[in-house]
């Protein structure tokens, strides 16, 4: 996604821990409208004509948001206020046709009229309101959008969700940032001079990308998440900190591949991929402890020691470089995978000897 690839440099221009909740922030509604997407044609993907030319303009708007998200604060949020609206009207709209046309999804589809039409009042409300109260209406319109879920959980049976499509829609987002970030890691530093510690900083970034890909698709049980509805809202919002966390992974890569160039404006910049490690772990260790039957195993204890190594090093970041911490987390990462094969090895080995 392109807005993903805008908004590294939100972090890139501001590394202290003010604009790394920026660029957190900024995140929610790029995740937030893909999830609304994905939730809509998991329930209702009829794929006609009308279905077609709505995904057209939401694409066009999500283009508009794109361009928008880099100066969201910093001059331009009243272009991404509104480009962020029109995505949300298009959904708005799809819901409408879902409501009409499909009788036993009318109260949720109602439900969700009423919370995101109210939110995109907010959101273009906002645009006549001077800084910083713009922000707080964005801030009170993405609180509306992301607990219509919670709000509406008794009525989600209604129009359920198709719990075998769901985890690879979400996959889809995670490949997709995982490839923005590499292309984050190859435009932002296009005019580096490589040498040695420069290749050895991006195989250190590649090799904790590859990590962290293996253990959310080789271990993640595509099967829960239709088996409850609590534990489908835990999967969701906690799929929103696996990503974030491997976005910004990415941007931490990028940063420690311009550390090892010429000037010191990077040399303490590895935190960034020690609060991007941890915080995918962590959502990790949150769709774990929601999948039955096992909870605290040694898997979720691996992740959250990862965590806690990745926390420790992003703490340190003042006295370590960017490189020796980018293959600290390579080497725990590759670790863990290790260990988690060897005992799934040993748990398939024990089921087919029964």
């Amino acid at each position: 996604m392109a807005a993903i690839a805008q908004l590294s440099y939100v972090l890139t221009d501001d590394l202290t821990f003010v604009g790394f909740l920026r660029y957190v922030g900024l995140f929610v509604p790029i995740w937030w409208a893909w999830m609304g997407f994905t939730f809509y044609a998991n329930r209702f993907d009829t794929d006609d004509l009308p279905y077609r030319l709505l995904i057209l303009l939401a694409m066009l708007a999500i283009a508009a948001l794109a361009v928008n998200v880099r100066d969201a604060l910093a001059g331009g949020s009243a272009g991404f206020a509104l480009s962020y609206a029109c995505v949300r009207l298009v959904l708005v709209a799809l819901y409408a046709r879902a409501r009409r046309h499909v009788e036993p999804a009318r109260p949720l589809a109602t439900l969700y009229l009423g919370f995101f039409g109210a939110s995109v009042v907010l959101w273009l409300v906002s645009i006549a309101v001077p800084e910083p109260g713009r922000y707080w209406l964005w801030a009170a319109a993405l609180a509306i959008e992301l607990g219509a879920p919670v709000f509406g959980w008794r009525l989600i049976p209604q129009a359920p969700i198709d719990p075998r499509h769901l985890p690879e829609r979400f996959g889809l987002l995670t490949i997709i940032v995982l490839g923005e970030s590499v292309l984050a890691v190859v435009v932002g530093t296009s005019d580096v001079n490589w040498h040695v510690s420069t290749a050895l900083a991006a195989t250190a970034g590649f090799v904790s990308a590859a990590a962290l890909w293996w253990l959310y698709f080789d271990f993640l049980d595509d099967t829960f998440v239709g088996r409850s509805i609590v534990r489908g809202l835990v999967f969701t919002y906690a799929n929103f900190f696996v990503v974030v966390g491997l976005a910004s992974l990415g941007t931490g890569v990028k940063l420690a591949v311009l550390a090892t160039g010429a000037g010191t404006r990077y040399d303490d910049s590895g935190w960034v991929l020690g609060a991007g490690t941890a915080i995918f772990m962590l959502g990790l260790v949150a769709i774990q402890l929601a999948t039955p039957p096992v909870l605290f195993d040694v898997d979720v204890w691996l992740r959250v020691a990862t965590a806690a190594l990745a926390g420790a090093l992003a703490a340190l970041s003042a006295v370590l470089s960017p490189l020796l911490i980018a293959w600290l987390l390579a080497a725990s990462l590759v670790l863990q995978v290790a260990v988690e094969l060897a005992r799934h090895e040993e748990h398939a080995g024990r089921e087919s000897a029964v």
